[in-house]
């Protein structure tokens, strides 16, 4: 009888699990999350995909079991050079010491409490790490926050492959084959949430994308090589260095195939697969362990940068950009003021050698800088978007404060608008300390989150609703967010005055040149 008793508590265990919603099916088999806050449930590593290394994502096979969805999975291997590992560290997003292995493609899930509104819009975040480094189980993208505060939406991050591994430029592989896996994987992700988040509460025939930084470009190229998709209604692009019409992505140029291979074949010299381009070397390439890898890119200074492979980058993108030749959806699109002073600041703190800054020279150098990277391609993108007719709109995030900005050469940095949209701010970690925030920090971060959340919800007509206007360069549609004037929301006016230094690149230019120097001691 107590054997009987036993069984029957499981049962109204698994039932209670179940009347709450807790346990949700998939195409997989169910998952089991947890109840986070009584008005959110979370669901963590939950895997959508699987990829043998330098191939395509595959589904994930069937599970017999339930799998408990209660921790983060592994991240995608990252570059953790000193540079990279120095912007973790300056913007508190973590990441540094998060576990990370090849098998990484999971999702995590953030949905409202069955007492509250199902059927709900869906939001999907890409983070950024110029394709190099970045993961989405840290502390700055948990989800609990926005789903607490706000109705009518759920939250999904997940992983997808990174440098070696996400664009290898393998000389062996066909010009079919070599393939943006990374860029795939985001694919892949869409696909698994838009076939599976019914179950989970929300609608899949309402999902956004939404990336900032690298994540804006995988968002970006999204768009163009896949131009008549069904399944994204919007697009928050965030961050600098997010266009692929000019042959830039986050920095990087973009490489056409063939290339000389000099990265791989560096890599493969430095793991012992020798340094001619064979089939050996491949097959050796291909046995080497993930760690080995990993570590002989940084030891190198590899860069694996995007290529354009005719499946996820268009070699026409160009044209297809002149043409209207894209997914035409609503787009959010916008950069930080001031971009380029937190790469500037970790570049003199790690690896010029002089170990300090000189804040008067990270100014001028960030300044002109942030308008080649950040500024210029938030205007490209949202004018192309506007001469196809495209409902588009644009910000500047202006906010500089003390919680996140916690140096005087750190103002409104590239990412520091995340935890704002997030609702994270209280958990970003910068020097190994945390600061309160302000009022006017808590204010500005629940208008730009219910301004996102709006966006998610009616990608068209959710911003104008909220007093927020289409962008229309000759009126005072950019959104100014936490403004000098306004610092707990937003200042309306005119992009004339943000854009004017798109019209002087040769100016620019020359600022950053004479002054990169400097940055080296």
């Amino acid at each position: 009888m107590r054997n009987l008793g036993s069984i029957f508590a499981i049962l109204s265990l698994a039932h209670a699990a179940q009347d709450v919603g807790l346990t949700v099916l998939t195409q997989q088999g169910a998952v089991a999350g947890t109840q986070v806050l009584p008005t959110v449930r979370q669901f963590l590593g939950i895997p959508f995909a699987t990829a043998q290394r330098w191939q395509a994502p595959q589904l994930p096979p069937l599970r017999g079991n339930t799998l408990q969805a209660i921790n983060f999975s592994d991240g995608c291997l990252q570059n953790l050079s000193p540079n990279n590992a120095e912007y973790l560290m300056l913007n508190g997003n973590g990441g540094i010491n998060a576990p990370a292995g090849e098998d990484c493609l999971f999702v995590n899930i953030w949905a409202p409490s069955t007492k509250r509104r199902q059927d709900t819009a869906v939001l999907i975040w890409v983070y950024g790490g110029t394709f190099a480094f970045g993961t989405s189980g840290v502390p700055v993208f948990n989800g609990t926050n926005m789903i607490r505060d706000n109705d009518d939406i759920i939250l999904v991050t997940f992983n997808y492959r990174l440098n070696i591994f996400g664009q290898p430029n393998a000389p062996q592989l066909s010009p079919q084959n070599n393939v943006n896996s990374g860029l795939l994987d985001v694919e892949a992700a869409i696909q698994w949430v838009h076939a599976n988040i019914a179950n989970f509460g929300g609608d899949p025939n309402r999902i956004t994308i939404s990336g900032q930084s690298a994540g804006g470009i995988a968002v970006d190229a999204y768009t163009f090589s896949h131009p008549n998709d069904t399944i994204v209604k919007g697009m928050p692009q965030q961050g600098s260095k997010k266009s692929v019409v000019s042959g830039t992505v986050g920095g990087i140029i973009l490489t056409n195939t063939p290339n000389n291979f000099t990265d791989w074949n560096g890599v493969a010299s430095a793991v012992g697969c020798g340094s001619a381009a064979t089939t050996q070397q491949f097959t050796c390439m291909q046995k080497t362990s993930a760690r080995t890898l990993e570590q002989a890119v940084m030891s190198t200074g590899a860069a694996f940068n995007l290529v354009i492979d005719n499946t996820t980058i268009p070699a026409d993108t160009q044209t297809r950009a002149t043409n209207g030749d894209f997914l035409r959806v609503p787009l959010l699109v916008g950069s930080t003021a001031h971009e380029e002073d937190i790469f500037v600041v970790a570049r003199q703190l790690s690896t010029s050698g002089i170990g300090y800054t000189i804040p008067a020279i990270t100014e001028i150098y960030s300044d002109a800088a942030t308008g080649f990277v950040g500024t210029c391609p938030s205007n490209r993108t949202a004018m192309l978007r506007l001469n196809a007719n495209v409902p588009t709109f644009r910000y500047q995030y202006q906010g500089i404060f003390r919680s996140l900005s916690t140096r005087p050469d750190l103002r409104a940095y590239h990412s520091s608008e995340i935890p704002m949209i997030f609702g994270t701010y209280n958990d970003t970690v910068i020097n190994g300390a945390t600061v309160p925030a302000t009022l006017d920090q808590v204010a500005l971060s629940k208008y730009m989150q219910s301004a996102w959340v709006a966006f998610a919800r009616d990608p068209e007509g959710g911003l104008p609703k909220i007093g927020w206007p289409t962008y229309d360069p000759s009126t005072a549609t950019l959104a100014q967010l936490g403004n000098f004037f306004n610092t707990s929301g937003v200042v309306f006016g005119q992009s004339a005055w943000i854009d004017a230094v798109c019209s002087h690149p040769d100016v620019l230019g020359g600022i950053v040149v004479q002054i990169a120097p400097l940055l080296d001691g």
